[in-house]
């Protein structure tokens, strides 16, 4: 089988070195590669398409549209084409209608496929001929195959699994809000509950991963589309995204109840923007969301995160410090579990700290004036 991969930049060509007799199509010489290389893709029976659909945090396949339009015209009619890319549903489908704009394929021959975790590689098909083939290339690659009946049942498995991350949390969050005004810990509650075969609670915690962020609001672009319902996830995300502002209601009260001070009195350091390697969009961010809050309140603002350029925070009104410096603040919020964050010195703590998710030890903060989300501080017996 001549098999060719048309990549992008972004391509990892390293990871297909193990396809035997691999080209790779490059019309316009850009592409840097020990591979043999070709520009000419009317003789191949196999085109892998691997260009990225996820442009600055969101979903953009126009990428692949420019790619399926620039080559349609030389595809041969029996070629199987592969989508080796994260994508929303029916996006295979769409890219078929470009490539056979006029219908004259009477069964066009098309394949998905894409890691749904380090492992586990999933495939679909438009036919089995198609599958069999796909499954015969993929083996090559380390991870376990698995095949669904549709391509765009695969094409939604990563959507679902991300989004199913921000459901759980938000269960967390909304019911750890709560849970102050009912004098509950639930951190203890939680790990009770998860005894329970079945039960996997998580933690209350800021989502701040964009994979999670993206994908659940693609469930509600996906309705908006179709036209179906959306009220779940519509919740959830803003149940998610107002842990900020929670978190900036407990750094008032804690500094007004124990400190007596107003929060244009003070100085607030939040520890924390991103869980990802980089910030890859600043939408829905709550560290980010939290920063704003503050500064339209004339507080203060420092924050500190190594993987976060001092312009991205300057723009939002605050300064970036060291961590060292964040023990000046009159209030440290950690909106992340940094290990930096979790070896903070209690003895160092001038006023108040709060966490947003329990990254530190009670013990160690009992004598100082500290409160977690969902863990309201009680004696053991006590009621309240």
């Amino acid at each position: 089988m001549k098999v060719t991969l048309y990549p992008d930049k972004d391509t990892n060509l390293e990871k297909y070195e193990c396809i035997p007799e691999l080209t790779v199509y490059d019309a316009d010489n850009q592409i840097q590669t020990s591979l043999e290389k070709t520009d000419d893709i009317s003789s191949s029976e196999i085109i892998i398409f691997t260009h990225n659909a996820i442009i600055d945090g969101t979903y953009n396949t126009d990428k692949l549209k420019e790619a399926c339009e620039k080559v349609r015209d030389d595809i041969r009619l029996d070629a199987l084409l592969i989508f080796d890319t994260k994508v929303p549903p029916r996006t295979v489908y769409k890219m078929s209608k470009i490539i056979d704009e006029y219908d004259l394929i009477p069964e066009i021959n098309m394949a998905y496929t894409t890691l749904i975790d380090s492992n586990t590689r999933v495939i679909a098909a438009t036919n089995q001929t198609s599958l069999d083939k796909t499954n015969e290339i993929y083996k090559q690659l380390p991870q376990e195959i698995k095949t669904v009946k549709h391509i765009q049942t695969a094409e939604i498995i990563p959507i679902l699994q991300n989004a199913y991350k921000d459901t759980l949390v938000a269960l967390s969050n909304q019911t750890a809000i709560l849970s102050e005004a009912l004098t509950i810990d639930l951190i203890e509650a939680i790990d009770m509950a998860n005894i329970k075969e079945g039960i996997n609670l998580l933690y209350p915690q800021p989502i701040l991963d964009n994979d999670t962020i993206r994908d659940s609001q693609e469930i509600i672009n996906l309705a908006n589309e179709y036209g179906e319902a959306s009220q779940l996830s519509e919740s959830i995300r803003s149940t998610n995204n107002y842990v900020a502002y929670h978190m900036a209601y407990m750094a008032e009260k804690e500094l007004y109840l124990k400190e007596h001070l107003a929060m244009f009195e003070t100085t607030v350091a939040v520890l924390g923007v991103t869980t990802d390697q980089k910030l890859i969009t600043q939408q829905d961010n709550a560290s980010l969301i939290l920063v704003d809050d503050f500064v339209s309140r004339d507080v203060e603002v420092w924050v500190h995160d190594d993987k976060i350029p001092d312009e991205i925070i300057e723009e939002h009104g605050a300064k970036k410090i060291s961590l060292d410096e964040a023990y000046n603040a009159d209030c440290i919020i950690i909106m992340t579990d940094n290990p930096e964050y979790k070896k903070i010195d209690p003895q160092k703590i001038e006023k108040v700290i709060i966490t947003a998710l329990p990254v530190l030890e009670y013990e160690k903060f009992k004598d100082k004036k500290y409160s977690s989300v969902g863990q309201y501080r009680l004696k053991k017996g006590e009621m309240l």
